[in-house]
């Protein structure tokens, strides 16, 4: 539908600390009082209509490509937060501009999960999160802790690296993995000069394979951190940081909540 025949728009408004994204849905781009909200194909879930409808969820669709999913990705290797405002603009009485009408939803994004048709991200709204109960402690075997977090305590270990060819998911490197990080970059990532990260999901001899396909220039300088599995092991081995470890690896496997009959 044309800029003329509309009368009302939705405005997406993403924030965080590092970042700002300002899009619409609609065929061309919105200049709100010097902000331009970018066109991008967005699909949204239907929003619940009455007193509920602040507390529906909200589920968009974008393409896997999108600057904004591959900031998201970044972002939940670090545990930054990203907001999300969802705004009604209304054309002026002359026809010749946009007014923000109200604000349809708020919230912030829980997460975001990529496909071969496109990239899913699952917000919830304001109000929920505001009644929620706080965080606890996990109860488990493996390590709760964001790896180089200030819980964890670990020290980063990186090595620089030039990309050679980068296809799809795949990045190869000049002279392979260095043998410094090689084998332990699953579950680390991937930066390059901008500072954009992108998630290792594997490393070969060659190169490694990410999360999500990403173009990167051969000749391209890119720093590659050592990812965790959150193991007493690997904690031990590769970090040295078991007295930071955030487990409980010592959970006796026979207890009352197991199933056993008798205990």
């Amino acid at each position: 539908m044309s800029e003329t025949t509309l009368s009302e728009l939705e405005l997406y408004a993403f924030a965080s600390t590092s970042a700002q994204f300002h899009l619409t849905p609609h065929e061309f781009d919105v200049d709100l009082d010097g902000t331009v909200y970018v066109s991008t194909p967005i699909e949204r879930n239907a929003l619940a209509l009455g007193a509920e409808a602040a507390k529906s969820a909200l589920e968009l669709k974008l393409p896997p490509t999108c600057d904004l999913v591959r900031h998201l990705l970044a972002a939940s290797l670090t545990g930054e937060a990203t907001s999300i405002t969802l705004r009604i603009a209304r054309r002026g009485t002359w026809g010749d501009y946009w007014w923000v009408s109200g604000t349809r939803w708020m919230g912030r994004v829980l997460g975001v999960e990529v496909a071969d048709d496109g990239a899913r991200v699952r917000c919830e709204s304001a109000q929920v999160s505001l009644k929620r109960i706080g965080l606890r402690r996990l109860y488990s075997r493996t390590c709760s802790h964001v790896l180089y977090s200030a819980a964890c305590g670990a020290s980063p270990i990186t090595a620089s690296a030039i990309v050679s060819n980068s296809t799809g998911r795949s990045v190869d490197l000049d002279g392979g993995v260095p043998g410094s990080v090689s084998g332990g970059l699953a579950g680390g990532w991937l930066q390059t000069p901008e500072g954009a990260r992108h998630m290792i999901v594997n490393d070969y001899g060659g190169g490694v394979e990410l999360l999500y396909p990403v173009a990167i220039e051969a000749g391209t300088e890119v720093l590659l951190t050592v990812g965790c599995d959150h193991s007493t092991a690997t904690c031990e081995s590769r970090f040295g940081n078991l007295e930071n470890f955030g487990g409980f690896p010592f959970i006796p496997t026979k207890n009352p909540f197991s199933g056993t009959p008798i205990f």
